[in-house]
């Protein structure tokens, strides 16, 4: 039925899934949680993923065209066709906008941008030459994309990049059947790692901006990956959904 009243359920028994920074916090969650879902996973990343049981991991440098089709297409016959292409693979650099050089702005627009593009493309033909009518492409973005602090500038270039991305790449696929969507996380617990901007703590600043008053966690963003990736979602495209526990909502 095409009417929208057909039952629709959430599992993802007998798909596949291919899940790019699958090393990553975010990637790593992502692939687990599509696995207890009953999908086949195939994780690529640059370092070889953790693969949880039931995932198939592939090393592979993203920035790399020929590496990137070479990942895809090793993924694609190991596991089959992607129903699903979760695309989490990012690089962040904080680099002051007066110290950035050509190589800072190509590495991170490298992998962020092209390789998003890229990746989309190889999944959406494969997903047209053999008629599939109900793929599904989720972009991680970040609030990061609409928001500047000043010191990520690239980064924060790159995700307003793969915000309209999204987008227009979800319009295109549309007749196809093809939905695209974006999941934008808000202040994550796995920042952590990086340098503090001023000698106060950090985490302890973003705590008290966030309207639910915590960081995000990876489980959380897998959470909002599986629903706009499944059929409860059909009817969601070429749109972003943040999770950032209210945090652009109090900006």
């Amino acid at each position: 039925m095409t009417d929208g009243s057909r039952d629709r359920e959430g599992g993802f028994e007998g798909k596949v899934v291919v899940v790019t920074g699958a090393a990553g916090q975010i990637g790593a969650a992502c692939a687990e949680a599509f696995v207890r879902e009953g999908a086949r996973v195939a994780g690529i990343d640059r370092v070889e993923p953790a693969a949880p049981a039931g995932a198939f991991s592939i090393t592979a440098d993203l920035s790399d065209p020929t590496d990137l089709e070479a990942a895809f297409e090793t993924a694609e016959r190991e596991c089959g066709p992607a129903d699903v292409l979760v695309q989490s693979a990012a690089v962040h650099a904080r680099i002051p906008f007066l110290e950035i050089t050509p190589e800072n702005i190509d590495h991170v627009l490298g992998i962020n941008v092209r390789a998003m593009m890229l990746g989309a493309r190889h999944v959406a033909a494969s997903m047209v030459a053999r008629g599939a009518q109900a793929g599904v492409i989720v972009n991680l973005t970040s609030v990061s994309g609409i928001v500047g602090d000043g010191g990520s500038i690239a980064y924060e270039a790159s995700k307003g990049a793969v915000t309209m991305a999204t987008r227009g790449i979800a319009v295109a696929l549309a007749r196809h059947g093809i939905r695209v969507v974006a999941v934008g996380p808000g202040s994550m617990a796995k920042f952590q790692e990086l340098p503090a901007r001023d000698p106060f703590d950090l985490d302890e600043y973003e705590r008290q901006r966030i309207p639910l008053g915590r960081l995000g966690t990876a489980p959380d963003i897998a959470d909002a990956v599986l629903f706009v990736a499944s059929e409860r979602a059909a009817y969601i495209t070429g749109t972003v959904l943040y999770v950032d526990g209210g945090g652009l909502a109090a900006w």
